[in-house]
């Protein structure tokens, strides 16, 4: 789970930086649903045009800030302040946190670490036959969204072993001869690279059913009157050519495109 926290510029860049490798926080409602491997957002104020991501590997909950303060004194703070009770006062002072909060909720000091974002490989292929591509509708897991077939590399394999594999356990079919079309990295809070591939004969008999949803026939004029994945919609033109493309998007949370640049090579 990620938890969104805010920090003004000297905190933000500590942490940033790792100069700073814990956090301390009032131990109110939203603190109290952290949990030990979730992530942390940092966002930076005033703007908030600049952030980063943690990860929590500890959380020590205690019920005034003198305690919580005493923990890491020599480590976190005995370079800024005479005392620990120096630092108490700044946080009353300086309108963090009021007295009367503090003691009704206690405090808290998350442990963090650098983020290490998740990279997602996968492939997809799509394969023509007389003027049309065979695609996935994803009723359920996407909502009536058309992707090619495709899937994630398992341990060990090249794109080209990946897509093979991929496509013949979501279709039935084998593909001759897929030809590498074209890169695409994307990034949201993981990031990844598709590898695209195009083919044009195949072995096999098409299944009838797929887990992963519907398999249809459609004409490639119509590929880009479909409901796609922003990303694969952004691509579509770029299929079936002699050259190679690459494309970099920056992706929303529900995989929307914010900004993406795609070239020829």
């Amino acid at each position: 789970m990620e938890h969104i926290m805010k920090l003004y510029e000297s905190s933000f860049e500590e942490l940033k930086t790792g100069k700073k490798k814990r956090e301390y926080r009032l131990n109110d409602e939203k603190r109290r649903l952290v949990r030990i491997g979730d992530t942390i957002r940092f966002l930076k104020l005033p703007n908030l045009d600049e952030e980063f991501v943690v990860d929590v590997k500890g959380i020590e909950t205690f019920d005034n800030w003198y305690d919580c303060y005493s923990k890491y004194y020599d480590e976190d703070f005995k370079n800024r302040y005479e005392s620990v009770d120096s630092v108490v006062q700044d946080t009353y002072d300086g309108g963090y946190y009021t007295k009367e909060e503090s003691e009704q909720n206690g405090c808290v000091i998350f442990s963090i670490k650098k983020h290490r974002v998740a990279h997602l490989n996968s492939t997809a292929c799509y394969l023509k036959k007389d003027n049309k591509v065979l695609m996935i509708k994803f009723a359920k897991k996407w909502g009536n969204v058309y992707a090619p077939p495709g899937g994630k590399f398992e341990e060990g394999e090249t794109p080209l072993e990946c897509i093979t594999r991929e496509y013949y356990e979501e279709t039935g079919l084998n593909l001759i001869n897929p030809r590498l079309q074209g890169i695409s990295y994307w990034k949201d809070s993981s990031e990844g690279i598709i590898f695209v591939y195009t083919a044009e004969d195949f072995t096999g008999d098409l299944t009838a059913i797929s887990e992963e949803g519907k398999l249809e026939w459609i004409k490639i004029e119509d590929l880009l009157k479909l409901t796609q994945f922003d990303q694969n919609e952004k691509f579509t033109p770029y299929l079936f050519k002699d050259k190679l493309f690459e494309g970099k998007f920056l992706l929303d949370e529900k995989c929307k495109v914010l900004k993406y640049q795609i070239r020829e090579m």
